[in-house]
């Protein structure tokens, strides 16, 4: 009797975690049939407060597909500033994608300064002009202070996505960029106003920060249960990885 309950037990346990890896896999079909226009525009990812490769791993490598995104470069920055490249696949008229890994990760405004030597030698080694960022958490928070850098890079930023960010006694964009387009999401899990770490109204103050400055300013919330829009889990949803790239490159 003993053996037999084990057993059950045992399958039942296999049942559920098949179950779950099923539904989890399932989930990332939503990119199967995502097309987006090609281009030489690279999109960079920078992580959050504390956050290294595993932070963006998933979001960079499911959009890795062909008519999507190529995971062409990573930018790995040390603690004094200096670059290093790993070259992954080529880059060219393939919407590269290039996670950027800072070792201190904890300095939004020092990870700016940094931002603005990756973007520099991005444009040397690579030929690449143009660029989206991809901001989470206080990655978001790098994206607006190096566009208050006053020795910005020699490239265009088109486009920004922020995920989960606040701004903290940040100030007014002093800068104008016409042609700049920001996407700004909050995560809110079902009725709570939060993602579990950052409120929703702590995420809006952008539209103040950058308004009359750039060329074009949205903010979404995305509402759902904890497994789609807690703060850690924002980068690994599919739906939400659709909806960024279809932002950042737009049809023709």
């Amino acid at each position: 009797m003993k053996h037999t309950r084990g057993l059950t037990i045992f399958l039942t346990i296999l049942l559920v975690l098949g179950s779950f890896i099923g539904w989890w896999n399932h989930r990332w079909t939503v990119l199967n049939d995502l097309r987006v226009p090609q281009t030489r525009t690279a999109t960079l990812f920078l992580p959050g407060t504390h956050g290294a490769w595993l932070s963006l791993r998933s979001m960079v490598t499911s959009l890795n597909r062909p008519h999507v995104g190529t995971f062409a470069l990573t930018a790995r920055v040390t603690w004094n500033g200096h670059v290093t490249w790993q070259q992954h696949q080529a880059v060219g008229r393939n919407n590269p994608l290039i996670p950027v890994i800072f070792k201190d990760n904890t300095h939004p405004q020092k990870q700016a300064r940094q931002l603005a030597t990756v973007l520099t030698q991005l444009h040397r080694r690579y030929g690449i002009d143009r660029v989206n960022l991809v901001g989470h958490s206080s990655g978001g928070t790098i994206a607006y202070d190096y566009l208050n850098d006053h020795a910005p890079a020699p490239v265009a930023v088109a486009r920004i996505v922020m995920m989960g960010a606040d701004f903290p006694e940040r100030t007014r964009l002093a800068d104008r960029y016409p042609e700049l387009k920001i996407l700004n999401i909050a995560g809110v899990i079902g009725r709570t106003g939060n993602d579990s770490e950052v409120p929703a109204n702590t995420v809006t103050p952008l539209r103040r920060l950058v308004a009359g400055r750039i060329g074009q300013y949205r903010y979404e919330t995305f509402t759902g249960p904890v497994w789609d829009t807690q703060h850690s889990l924002l980068h690994e949803n599919p739906a939400l990885d659709a909806k960024l790239m279809r932002y950042l490159y737009p049809p023709s």
